[in-house]
């Protein structure tokens, strides 16, 4: 039990801080003057996305890892009393908790998603808006296109049968992708002194870049609407 209260409280403080990250460094305003970079170009395109890469790493091990582990445990005291104890998808046991797995847990799950946030950042950077809607924007990209087709909102995800309710379980990970991205946002703008992107983009590429964006994103949306459903309305 002591072990338990132990890792949840780590976890919690772990979060907590992630949220004091987006309040205190995901302004839109800059903290302070953003310098002209002297760096040569290829220079400050590897600097821009080791910033994009280790900022999105960092808001996984935050998000995904820590805040993953708090919804589990949420999940967990909230499911029906017969399932407690069962094995679920990735070989873990309901309603136990323990350091070494949720080290593990953390420590599998953090960076795999903080890599493809921090690719999806470097990528998309230029083209969100400053600050916290910036990661807002970031963490509902990173929901459509990987939520449904990677983890965790798969509509085959065998955990839906044993944790519940569906719709906490729905809600709590929306809530986390889009955590996740603020987070990493909010850390990039830190490290790179509030630089949005590498080089300066054009207004009209900038509009095109979004168009496109939206475009995939509605492409994309059916699919993932379609697992939410089914995951909300299975028996």
């Amino acid at each position: 039990m002591l072990t338990g209260i132990v890792v949840v409280a780590g976890c919690l403080l772990v979060v907590v801080a992630g949220v004091v990250i987006v309040v205190r460094w995901g302004s839109a305003r800059p903290e302070r003057p953003v310098r002209a970079p002297v760096e040569p170009g290829a220079r400050r395109l590897a600097r821009y996305v080791g910033v994009s890469l280790l900022a999105g790493v960092g808001a996984g091990l935050i998000a995904a890892g820590a805040g993953g582990r708090l919804v589990m445990r949420v999940l967990a005291v909230t499911s029906p009393e017969e399932f407690q104890g069962a094995i679920t998808e990735g070989n873990a046991v309901i309603g136990e908790i323990t350091v070494g797995g949720t080290l593990g847990f953390i420590v599998f799950v953090g960076p795999a998603t903080g890599l493809l946030t921090g690719l999806l950042l470097a990528v998309l950077g230029p083209l969100l808006p400053r600050g916290r809607a910036g990661g807002l924007a970031l963490g509902t990209v990173l929901l459509v296109l990987a939520g449904s087709r990677i983890e965790p909102l798969r509509s085959d995800n065998f955990d839906f049968n044993l944790a519940g309710p569906d719709w906490l379980s729905v809600g709590s990970f929306v809530a986390l992708a889009l955590f996740q991205g603020m987070v990493a946002v909010a850390i990039a703008a830190r490290l790179s002194g509030n630089a949005p992107a590498p080089l300066p983009a054009p207004a009209r590429a900038v509009l095109a870049g979004r168009i496109a964006v939206a475009v995939v994103l509605l492409a994309a949306l059916p699919a993932f609407v379609s697992s939410v459903t089914d995951i909300l309305t299975s028996a």
